[in-house]
């Protein structure tokens, strides 16, 4: 009997795709800056307050949980890149007034959060439009590749390189990485406007009602992409598991930074390079998900990502000494990302592509979306515990939490997610 899965192609992914991954490289790496800048400056207002820093990432989070449907419909109904350039351009224009607003000591956390929640709305613009329109670029076959590419690339731009150069440019002053985010994703929008002029019309909008259909409501078209989702037994799965398993690892994110402070006694410094071992394992991960699809046993790809990213959070919480964490991060770091790989080019093969920006956006409400109420969750749940653990204590329940829902997610559902994938996954 043969093997049903899938062996990776050897077609190249030319040359729009390669401007198109430039592009995302540039826009990552503005992201990767503001996630040590924004939750540092953050903890600078509100130093011994865990809730409020969580606020602030709170904030972040909350337009995937408000805003991705109707983004998802904008996805389906514009022209792609112009939706992507154009998010971009307001984000510069955001972050070098947050740039100004830090200089003239202005800033508190009411009004980061509010920044916050702007830059957020524009990301689901720009992210939701970003992994739809990867599907235009490369043939179907190619899909783990592609998608591996530009994961790992935005991993190394977020955390190998944004990261650690948002710590040392915070060395600087607390807005000079604001301005660096304002050339990066300048450098973004001149690559997309490339792509863009060379990319076909019937390419760059998908939207059905451009091709004959009658224009329908939002809402309407925002239910048929849930349906969509809903109506397809692998993706329910997912999104089920997401709500659990995204919401625990989001406690962890939004109390990180003060894990890594108050715990392991870094500085932003080393806060930035803890973070770029994960950078480490991603990028890894991301070159050989493809590769590691083949040789695991059909349809266990998924489960063993879960198993062992599980096993893993629970020695951060045993032992939390940097050595530990670093390693922990590396080899979680690709376990992550070749999880979100093998799942996103699941989705996009099985969805048709007029309805892919709206089931797209459907799974990051559940799985980005459900995260902004993990977050706010994570900085109360430390704020509780600490009166009675010691606030170093209370900082590694997160870990702890992330381990137990991963392994009972596999205990509970993993049979269930291969049998899925060895069905859909053809």
């Amino acid at each position: 009997m043969s093997d049903p899965t899938p062996r990776p192609s050897s077609a190249p992914l030319g040359g729009r795709f390669w401007a198109f991954w430039s592009a995302s490289l540039a826009s990552n790496l503005s992201d990767g800056v503001a996630m040590i800048a924004v939750p540092w400056l953050a903890s600078s207002l509100a130093p011994e307050n865990a809730a409020l820093v969580a606020a602030v990432a709170t904030a972040g989070r909350l337009p995937w949980l408000l805003l991705a449907l109707p983004a998802g419909v904008l996805v389906d109904r514009l022209p792609r890149f112009t939706l992507m350039v154009s998010a971009n351009a307001l984000r510069m224009l955001l972050w070098a007034l947050l740039a100004l607003v830090v200089f003239s000591g202005w800033a508190s956390i009411p009004l980061l959060a509010a920044f916050a929640f702007c830059f957020g709305a524009l990301e689901v613009c720009h992210d939701t439009a970003a992994e739809t329109t990867v599907t235009a670029l490369v043939p179907r076959e190619r899909l783990e590749s592609a998608n591996g590419h530009v994961r790992s690339g935005a991993v190394v731009a977020q955390e190998f390189a944004g990261r650690p150069l948002g710590g040392f440019v915070l060395a600087l002053g607390l807005f000079a990485p604001f301005l660096f985010n304002v050339a990066a994703l300048l450098v973004s929008v001149v690559a997309l406007l490339r792509v863009r002029a060379t990319t076909p019309a019937t390419t760059a909008t998908p939207c059905p009602t451009s091709a004959g259909r009658t224009p329908r409501g939002v809402w309407s078209d925002v239910v048929e992409g849930v349906r969509a989702l809903w109506d397809q037994p692998l993706l329910r799965s997912v999104a089920v598991i997401a709500v659990f398993v995204n919401t625990a690892y989001a406690t962890l994110l939004s109390t990180q930074v003060l894990f890594v402070r108050d715990v392991l006694g870094l500085g932003s410094t080393g806060f930035g390079l803890l973070m770029a071992f994960a950078a480490i394992g991603g990028v890894i991960g991301g070159q050989v998900v493809s590769r590691l699809r083949s040789a695991l046993p059909h349809g266990t790809l998924p489960t063993f990502c879960l198993a062992a990213s599980g096993l893993l959070y629970l020695l951060v919480a045993l032992f939390p000494l940097t050595p530990v964490v670093a390693g922990v991060y590396l080899l979680s770091g690709g376990l992550v990302l070749g999880y979100a790989v093998a799942m996103t080019s699941i989705r996009q093969r099985v969805t048709p592509d007029h309805l892919l920006g709206r089931v797209n956006a459907a799974m990051r409400t559940v799985s980005w979306g459900m995260s902004a109420v993990g977050m706010a969750a994570g900085g109360v749940l430390v704020a509780v515990l600490a009166p009675t653990l010691g606030q170093a204590d209370a900082l590694r329940v997160p870990y702890a939490l992330v381990s137990a829902v991963s392994l009972a997610v596999v205990v509970f559902f993993g049979r269930r997610l291969v049998g899925l994938v060895r069905e859909h996954d053809r």
